[in-house]
C-alpha cells in the first residue's frame, strides 16, 4: 500500500474512533485537495478490513460508466442541435426585420425556419427527456454526483461553450474597431451570447451541485 494512502487510511481510522461520520470525513478531505478515488479508496480498504471481507464487484461495472457517457453525449449532443437551431431562428428574424441592402440574402427563408423548427421540435424534447433521467439518476445515486464521466463531459461542453462566446466577442471587437458595427451586427451578437451564458450558467450550477441530505427517520 503506498505510504500516502496508508496514512490516509490512519487519519479515517482515528478520526472515525473519535465520533467522526464518513461522510463529514469525505467532504473534509476533499475539500482538502485528496481526490475522490483516492477517498473512496481508503474507504474500500477500510471497510473490507472492518467486516473480513472484500467487497462485492457489481454486475454492471464499467457497463455502467458506459452507459453514462453515452447519456450525457447524447444530452449535450441534443443541447448543441437545439440551442443552435434556436441561434438560427434568431438570425432568421433580424435579417427579415433589418434587410442588408447590401449582403443579398441567399437559400431560402422559408426553408431555413422550416428546418430551424424541425431541429428545435426533436433536439429540445429528447434533451429534457434525457436530463430529467440523468437528475433522477443524482437523486437516487447520489455518488454520481461525483462521476469521472458527469465530470469531464460537462467540462468538455463547457470549454466548447466558452471558445463560442470568446470567438463571438473576437469578432464584435473586430467589427467594432473597423467601424463596420451596425445594429444587425449587435442584435445577432447578443443572441449568441445569451444563449453561451445560459447554458455557462446552469451548468455551472450544476456542476457545483451537491447530494441532497439524507433524513434519517426518528
Amino acid at each position: 500500500m503506498p505510504s500516502d494512502r496508508a496514512d490516509l487510511l490512519r487519519f479515517i481510522e482515528a478520526a472515525r474512533q473519535q465520533g467522526a461520520s464518513d461522510e463529514f470525513l469525505s467532504q473534509l478531505l476533499r475539500s482538502y485537495g485528496w481526490p475522490q478515488r483516492e477517498i473512496e479508496r481508503a474507504f474500500f480498504e477500510l471497510y473490507e478490513r472492518l467486516t473480513e471481507q472484500p467487497i462485492p464487484a457489481p454486475s454492471g461495472g464499467a457497463g455502467e460508466s458506459a452507459r453514462d457517457a453515452f447519456v450525457y453525449l447524447l444530452a449535450f449532443s441534443t443541447l448543441g442541435i437545439w440551442t443552435q437551431a434556436l441561434g438560427q431562428l434568431g438570425f432568421i428574424y433580424v435579417n427579415q426585420f433589418i434587410p442588408d441592402p447590401v449582403s443579398p440574402s441567399y437559400g431560402d427563408p422559408a426553408f431555413d425556419v422550416a428546418f430551424s423548427l424541425a431541429r428545435l421540435i426533436v433536439a429540445y424534447p429528447v434533451y429534457l427527456l434525457l436530463m430529467r433521467q440523468l437528475i433522477k439518476e443524482l437523486r437516487l445515486y447520489r455518488e454520481k454526483h461525483y462521476s469521472g464521466v458527469r465530470k469531464w463531459l460537462t467540462y468538455l461542453t463547457l470549454l466548447i461553450t466558452v471558445l463560442i462566446g470568446v470567438g463571438t466577442l473576437i469578432t464584435f471587437l473586430t467589427s467594432f474597431l473597423r467601424g463596420e458595427l451596425t445594429l444587425r451586427f449587435l442584435l445577432k451578437v447578443i443572441i449568441v451570447l445569451a444563449l453561451d451564458g445560459g447554458v455557462l450558467a446552469y451548468y455551472g450550477a450544476w456542476l457545483r451541485r451537491r447530494p441532497v441530505q439524507r433524513q434519517n427517520p426518528t
